[in-house]
Parts: structure tokens; sequence; C-alpha cells
């Protein structure tokens, strides 16, 4: 295992100058069979935010203060501006754990909104299914202790909970959301939320607040770790802020306090102007347009306005308290000599979600009658709020749409890598990155192997993923040249083909027809060339073709199984 990772640094040596390293990796070439006495290899963490959208934290444009993570790519580490998840959490988080395409392992339509003609066909399991190798169990076998805290949301069931994939340790939160201070339930058909700890059922502590509470678990996960010695970890921290229900305690929330009075369009303008200071976009960049479902702050009233902007103060409030604990966890990795040997990855699951303040569809009376939404209870544990489609066009400035739809507000989200010392790089990556591209990446950096047609005794598929360390330690810019990345959820469709896009979203936010968008002069998806270019959408309708037959993407038949987050309609 040790001259695994020699290997895949060697690989790298025009850039990998550290003596150190050179150093680590000619000597245990030579003793190779000798097992280690202590850690060499690199630890990796995994943070995942939900639901942030890709201008909200400080380095990407935002004016939420969020130090640490800013750190990250200011202070040794890589800004990924061209990084793309899938459209909704559960779908992302099976292609994290599978390095390959959601509609192949297992979440081709999140459980929730499974349509009948999908259920019970390959792909739409609805958890991570025995198709793929999962990353933990990878991981493992590369010789890494494994662990995890946060949300799961890739299976219910004792089989498919994460010690059954491969996670040493975890304490998981299992369905797609909760309420932030207690297992309180938010959906109808959940009264409660369940929690696991190793797969077993748990209670929550009484002072339980998810964001400090996973932290304060991954702590002592490092710790347990560390203590019995000898192995690197990989660890996993899904975060569920700063996803619905809005909740957070005033110290975090009143730090935002007027702020937002400005409104939507001053708030944007800010951060554009930011943005472009700090190189993200330029003058010529194009700025995603409005839509008709998103609240227009000129016709809202003064109460009206007053409530808006004390939700975004509380959102604002969630990934400030994000930020905090996000820096409790590199502050202890310096104070125990790990944080120059670990791999540290930040991204947001999908881009900002536009669900109207009192829920989606018949959600709103279930949420009357057990919680207390008044102005003054706003982001306590017995609220529960979002901050709707307008505040999510903020948050994903400058891309078009939000959470759930194939543009690129959905499926382009903030993301850094931060190396372990002596490979790092610094600066801003623009070149296409996906979640696919994770798993092979802390195996190259783990020097594990990637699963040949068979795992554990089964047949699985191949990782479509590329690692990125060639990209980020050479410059190697085509790692994914004439790779499609194709993506469905809810009836919504779309495929990227090196810099042409092609989208295809229902009513009411489109048409249902074909979209065609060139990415390199039109990051903000505003210039429909389906027009003007038939033989370029038409080769892209081709490419889709395949793409959706290759995957086996099944879509949906049933308008009731399409989330609606347009309160116009509703």
């Amino acid at each position: 295992m040790k001259s695994g990772i020699c290997n895949a640094l060697l690989r790298y040596l025009t850039v990998c100058t550290s003596s150190f390293l050179l150093m680590f990796c000619y000597s245990s070439s030579a003793s190779s069979s000798e097992a280690p006495k202590e850690q060499t290899k690199p630890n990796i963490l995994l943070i995942v935010a939900d639901d942030m959208g890709y201008s909200d934290l400080g380095i990407f444009g935002g004016e939420i203060n969020t130090p640490n993570i800013d750190a990250l790519a200011q202070d040794g580490g890589v800004q990924l501006t061209n990084f793309h998840s899938a459209p909704t959490c559960s779908p992302t988080r099976s292609m994290l754990m599978s390095g390959t395409y959601n509609h192949v392992a297992g979440l081709g339509a999140m459980a929730e909104w499974l349509a009948d003609n999908q259920r019970g066909k390959p792909g739409y399991e609805g958890y991570l299914n025995e198709r793929v190798a999962p990353l933990p169990s990878l991981m493992k076998d590369a010789g890494y202790a494994t662990f995890m805290a946060g949300k799961w949301h890739l299976g219910m069931k004792k089989d498919q909970l994460p010690n059954a994939r491969g996670f040493d340790e975890s304490f998981a939160m299992l369905p797609g959301a909760g309420n932030h201070y207690s297992d309180k339930g938010i959906f109808p058909f959940l009264p409660k939320t369940p929690y696991t700890e190793n797969d077993k059922p748990v209670k929550l502590p009484k002072d339980f607040y998810s964001t400090t509470f996973y932290t304060d678990k991954v702590i002592s996960y490092i710790d347990s770790v560390q203590k019995k010695g000898g192995k690197p970890f990989f660890g996993y921290v899904a975060y569920t802020a700063p996803h619905w229900p809005l909740q957070v305690d005033e110290k975090y929330s009143d730090k935002y306090k007027g702020k937002y009075d400005v409104g939507y369009d001053a708030i944007q303008a800010k951060r554009i102007e930011k943005m472009r200071k700090l190189g993200l976009i330029n003058d010529d960049t194009t700025i995603a347009e409005g839509n008709r479902c998103y609240l227009d702050w000129a016709t809202l009233s003064d109460e009206e306005k007053k409530r808006q902007a004390r939700l975004m103060e509380i959102y604002a409030g969630m990934v400030d308290a994000l930020d905090e604990n996000i820096g409790r966890l590199i502050q202890h990795l310096k104070d125990t000599g790990q944080f120059d040997n670990t791999l540290i990855v930040f991204l947001s699951d999908n881009g900002a979600d536009a669900r109207p303040e009192n829920g989606l569809g018949g959600e709103n009376k279930f949420l009357e009658e057990n919680y207390d939404n008044r102005f003054e209870n706003l982001g306590s544990g017995d609220s529960f709020v979002s901050y709707g489609g307008a505040w999510a066009r903020v948050s994903n400035t400058p891309l078009s749409l939000h959470k759930g739809m194939t543009t690129e507000g959905a499926i382009r989200v903030p993301a850094i890598m931060h190396l372990p010392k002596g490979m790092r790089v610094t600066g801003i990556k623009d070149e296409f990155v996906s979640v696919m591209d994770l798993l092979p990446t802390f195996l190259d950096l783990a020097g594990g192997e990637l699963p040949n047609k068979t795992y554990k005794n089964h047949d699985v598929v191949e990782v479509k993923g590329e690692s990125v360390l060639p990209y980020l330690l050479q410059n190697k810019t085509d790692i994914h040249k004439d790779d499609p990345y194709g993506f469905s959820v809810h009836r919504r469709q779309g495929l990227q083909f090196n810099d042409w896009k092609i989208v295809r979203i229902p009513a009411p936010y489109s048409d249902g027809n074909w979209h065609l968008y060139n990415l390199a002069e039109d990051m903000g998806e505003t210039h429909d060339l389906a027009a003007t270019k038939p033989k370029v959408l038409a080769d892209m309708i081709s490419k889709w073709d395949a793409f959706a037959k290759e995957t086996g993407v099944i879509i949906s038949q049933e308008d009731a199984k399409v989330p609606n987050e347009c309160p116009a309609i509703q």
C-alpha cells in the first residue's frame, strides 16, 4: 500500500518537489514489503454543504462571512469554478460514492419523487445499489479508516446504511432533510426523522444542533483513528446546512440584520461586482435573467420585504455557523499535526433551492399545524421556512435557475481542494470537473485501485470519473475533452459536451423544448442558439440519446411526480 502512493506521487514529480516526499517515496520503494509503523499516506477529508449557492461564499463573491472556507482556497488551495454536481441531493451523493452517473448508481430520481414507470427499474432503486463499488469500501481496501457524520440520503434499510457500505464509524441522518435542532418531523409522511449510529437507531441529545453536532462527531472520529495509530483516515462530513428549514441561533443570523433590506437585485449587483474583482467573471460574462416564478422586490409590501430580508439573514447565519464549524475542524487538524498531511475537499451538493417559504404543494397545511412561523419566531427549532426562488437566484449568481433544474444554477457548485503539503497548487482552475472525479482522485492519492468489472464477488459498472491530479499538478487540461456529461431528474434533462450544452425543462420554467448554449461565451445561459445552430443542436440531441440509452435514463411520465417550486401556479 505504501508503494502505491509513491507511484501516484512519482507520476507528478514535475511539480511535487518536496524533498520529504521524494525521500519518502524512494526509501519506501526499497522496503515496500515492510509494514509501516506510522501513518504516511495522506488523510482525506470530504466536506459537503447542502444546497449552498454558487456565490454564497466570500471567496466566490458573497457578502456572508466565511473566512475559514475562504482560507482553504487562499492559503495553498485551488478554487474550482467549473465544478459540476447532479441537479439534486441524493443523485449527487450517489455519484460521489460511486464515481459514475446517478442513473446507474441507483438514484436516477430522488426516492421521494420516483414515478411508477421508474420504480423498480435498474438505476432507479432509490438507494446506492449493488452495481457500484462504494467509495468508503474502496478506501478501506486502500488501508484507510473510514467515518462519516451527517446526511446519508442513499437508502433507509439496514443493508443500505453507511456502515454496510464501507464506513467503520458513522452518525447519519437517513432522509434528505431534517429539523436542525431535533428529530421532529418535517414531512407529513415521516413524523420523526430517523438517525443511526453505526447503522443502529439512535436518539439525539437535547442540545443537538446539526452543524455543531456533526463537527463534534467528526473530531471524535479523527481522535479515535489517531489514538489507534497507523492508519490514515477518509472522513466524510455531510452537513445539512444551509438546507431548509432555515434554523440557526440568533447570534449568527443577527450579524446580518439590515444587510438584505436593499432587496434581491441590489445584493446580486454587489456580488457581481465582487466576482469581477476576484477574477471569477469579467465584463462580458452573461448574467442569468429572472423568472416569473421568482418574487419581484418592487412588488412586495413593506411587511413582505421585512420578512424576505429576515429569511436571507437566517440563511446567511446558517452559512456563517457552517464556516465557523469547518474552522473548528481545520484547527483541530492543525492542533493534532495532521493538517499538512490531509487533502481537504469542500463542495456543495447542488445549487441553492427555490422551494417556496410555505412548502411544496400540500405541505403547507402540515407546516401550519406543526410549526410556528410568526416573524418573531423565524429561525428557531419550531419554525420551518425556506427563502424561495428570488434569494436562490441571488445565491446562484450569475447562473441560471436553481436546484432541481438542469441549468448551471443547479449543477455548477462552489468547490475547493486543499492538497497536502508538498503537492499544493494555488489559484483558480476553470476546467470542467465533476463529482464523479472525486472517487478516482481519492484512490489515486491513496494508492488504491479502481474496481475492475467485479467487486466482492459481484459485477460492478466501471467508474466514469477521472483523477484530477494530472490537471491540478501538471495542468493537464484535457482530462474531460470530448466526454459527454449528462444529467436528468424529474423530467428535466441536459447534456454538456466541451463548451456546448443542451437543456430541456418543462413549464413553468421553460417550454419543454431543447435549448442550446455555448457556455464558453454564455455562462448565464441567456442566448439560446437552437434556431441559429441547427446542426450543432441535432448533434447534441444525438449525443443525449446515446447517453440516455447507455446510462438507462427513464423519464418520468407523471406530472404529479415533478416537484413544483413555483408559487405563481400553486
